[in-house]
């Protein structure tokens, strides 16, 4: 058994000695079988195939070994060409959102008859509690001025307070330097808008002491030196105490501090007041079902009366009196 061993053991090497004789002769000569090791070939060529099907995956991974950079580079190249169409992606999207808020801030422009220059929100000033503002991308090269009206897609924004030759500073309707005549929709009833409470609150004074303030009314600006008239600024949400004087009432602003990014400086004023035209239309409200009285209940029919009984005779009666009637 030891000795057959050793000879099976002679052979299976012999062949592989072979095999690999065989791969490397292809590799050097190309796969002509020609002369003696055409023979070889065709008498071992099994095992030549068998070898090379389980030392192929063994070569390329030594291939890979020798030369990883060339798997390297395409997994870079991949992964530039994913940046490069994620940037793609997100570009036509901002793209998109920028259109949509330059059509709606046109739109607004429109309705007021305001003559406006587009700019973007390039920094935000200290924003502290103390000092709201914000920069703006556009300025007197653009024909902006201080203290011109700023509003966006939603309403006032702002005043003009500083200019430089291609930026402005903004002050913001909720800093609390900031006073801004104010008109209730519907009326001609003045007051003014002031900051001081947070980005998300103003307060309204009404001159008219006689006139009292209700939760959801709507304040635009009216028409002075330095603003435009018809600007929406907000809706009043909380009414205060009355000093004796005046009436208090805090306003929702309608512009958003916190997401301001295009905005508009009006540089052109309206040929006239446009009133509340800016205002978004309120709801019509929906007037609700006619109710629809119960129907009584009818009592059952009597039993017919017998002939003779008081009832059976007032009845005929009833019946006569009818008939003589219709004739």
């Amino acid at each position: 058994m030891g000795r057959g061993t050793r000879r099976s053991r002679l052979v299976i090497v012999a062949l592989l000695i072979i095999a690999f004789t065989l791969i490397t002769l292809d590799y050097r000569t190309g796969r002509s079988a020609t002369g003696a090791r055409g023979v070889l070939h065709s008498i071992f060529g099994g095992v030549e195939n068998g070898v090379t099907t389980v030392t192929r995956p063994i070569g390329r991974t030594a291939s890979s070994l020798t030369h990883p950079n060339r798997y390297h580079d395409r997994a870079d190249r991949l992964a530039e060409e994913n940046a490069r169409l994620r940037r793609q992606i997100a570009d036509d999207t901002e793209i998109g959102r920028m259109s949509t808020e330059l059509a709606d801030l046109r739109l607004l422009a429109d309705k007021g008859q305001y003559t406006i220059v587009p700019a973007k929100v390039i920094a935000v000033g200290d924003v502290t509690g103390t000092d709201w503002t914000v920069t703006i991308n556009a300025g007197r090269a653009d024909g902006i001025v201080v203290d011109k009206t700023v509003l966006n897609a939603d309403g006032l924004v702002g005043t003009v307070s500083g200019v430089t030759e291609h930026t402005a500073i903004v002050r913001l309707a909720c800093d609390p330097g900031s006073h801004i005549g104010a008109r209730l929709e519907r009326t001609q009833l003045l007051g003014a808008v002031a900051g001081g409470q947070g980005p998300g609150t103003l307060t309204f004074t009404l001159y008219d002491a006689s006139y009292r303030v209700q939760k959801g009314d709507r304040l635009v600006t009216f028409g002075s030196l330095d603003y435009v008239a018809g600007v929406p600024i907000g809706m009043v949400t909380k009414v205060t105490d009355v000093d004796g004087l005046s009436r208090t009432a805090e306003v929702k602003p309608y512009a958003s501090v916190g997401t301001l990014d295009l905005v508009g400086v009006v540089v052109g004023k309206p040929p006239a007041d446009p009133g509340d035209r800016v205002l978004t239309p309120r709801p019509v409200p929906t007037e609700p079902a006619a109710s629809v009285p119960p129907t009584a209940s009818v009592p059952p029919a009597p039993l017919s009366p017998t002939a003779g009984s008081p009832v059976g005779g007032s009845l005929a009666g009833a019946a006569s009196g009818v008939g003589g009637g219709a004739g």
